[in-house]
């Protein structure tokens, strides 16, 4: 599998590199500093995964975004956006815009392997994106009500008392179905799961 991972901080992409090749060593990971860059690479050699900041010079994360969206070539290809901005209207903007995930700066290299391994096997190679209709609908094949209830709730930002507070139930009883979302649709962070909830239109 090839992967394309754009940061223009030069340290951190070094880093990520490194670990992506020590956890999963059949990867080859390419990197750009930035958009443009990256739209070069993308338009002379295919990859399967592109993770891109969203922060960056010449041409930032969500033109580059927008970009690969409207080339047909490459508007399939699964994209994963990783931003130090973790609020609801910045997780929702990427979303929107038809990122696929979303990942908030600081996060392990196991996370980001897990994200793309997630996205690779969500969308196999000429598939198109499911589309909120068929979305929901596996949601509520794979969630029961009240899961759905907090899936939809922490997309709108809210914090697990919050939730409790809303839903009437305990913390601890949120927690666990936070838990149990996260096992039964492979999401690991609450950036995903609120980014989930945004494309579903639970939020």
């Amino acid at each position: 599998m090839r992967i394309l991972l754009v940061d223009d901080e030069r340290l951190l992409l070094a880093s990520l590199t490194r670990a992506l090749r020590v956890e999963r060593p059949d990867w080859e990971v390419e990197t750009a500093s930035n958009g443009l860059e990256a739209l070069r690479l993308l338009r002379s050699q295919p990859v399967d995964v592109l993770i891109t900041d969203i922060q960056m010079p010449a041409m930032d994360g969500m033109a580059l975004l927008g970009q690969v969206r409207h080339d047909p070539e490459l508007a399939h290809l699964p994209l994963i956006l990783i931003s130090a901005q973790d609020d609801r209207s910045s997780i929702r903007g990427g979303m929107t815009s038809g990122a696929d995930d979303y990942l908030t700066k600081p996060f392990s290299a196991d996370e980001l392997v897990q994200a793309v391994e997630s996205r690779v096997r969500r969308l196999e190679p000429g598939e198109e994106p499911a589309s909120v209709g068929p979305l929901q609908a596996q949601l509520k094949e794979r969630l029961t009500d009240r899961e759905r209830q907090v899936l939809g709730l922490i997309g709108q930002g809210m914090v697990t008392k919050d939730i409790a507070a809303d839903l009437d139930l305990s913390p601890k009883t949120v927690s666990i179905h936070r838990q149990n979302i996260m096992q039964k649709l492979d999401l690991h962070n609450a950036a995903a799961l609120a980014a989930l909830a945004i494309r579903a239109g639970l939020a």
